[in-house]
């Protein structure tokens, strides 16, 4: 991933804090809890994919 996918990410994270706070409309975003499940597995494999990296290659 680049620096630019880490950045969409936390955007994407932030306007998840924002629904979950009652700021936008939650009617328009009714996937939101898949959607951060799967952006804290995206970074999660990413980070095993790194750490995996360093110690063998």
């Amino acid at each position: 991933m680049t620096d630019k996918d880490f950045k969409n990410i936390e955007d994407i994270k932030r306007i998840l804090k924002y629904l979950d706070k009652g700021k936008l409309d939650i009617e328009s975003w009714s996937n939101t809890l898949d959607l951060n499940k799967s952006l804290n597995l995206l970074l999660e494999e990413h980070k095993e994919l790194v750490d995996h990296m360093k110690h063998h290659h």
